[in-house]
């Protein structure tokens, strides 16, 4: 096993008989006030097992929208096609909105979007 610090984040390497499984990871701080913003990434492959995965997020706000994100890459064994699936939120205060958008690797892009009254009513006891 071996692990080493890369620029942005981490490497790891380990090695077992004839397997190596690599783990790579980062975190960014990408904040300019007054916006806050990080975003990471996770990715475990092995090319002696075909294996590719890799998970990202992020995360933003600002004085009227919070907003995040998460997504999936991954290399099928099969015919070694890249497959991805992300999912997006945000949340707008100054429209009392909520959206939400769901990506697939097929192409079909499916938004919902809702106007956050009845929250409020909710928790108001209304």
């Amino acid at each position: 096993m071996s692990t080493e610090a890369t620029r942005e984040g981490f490497k790891t390497t380990l090695s077992y008989e004839r397997q190596v499984w690599i783990v790579e990871g980062t975190l960014k701080d990408e904040s300019r006030q007054p916006h806050v913003k990080y975003s990471g990434l996770v990715r475990l492959s092995s090319p002696t097992s075909l294996i590719d995965i890799q998970l990202m997020s992020n995360a933003a706000a600002d004085a009227v929208t919070t907003s995040g994100g998460f997504g999936v890459k991954y290399l099928t064994s099969r015919d070694r096609q890249l497959q991805t699936l992300a999912l997006k939120a945000e949340i707008n205060r100054l429209r009392n909105e909520l959206k939400l958008e769901v990506n697939m690797q097929n192409g079909e892009l499916h938004h919902y979007k809702k106007n956050m009254d009845f929250v409020q009513k909710r928790q108001n006891g209304c």
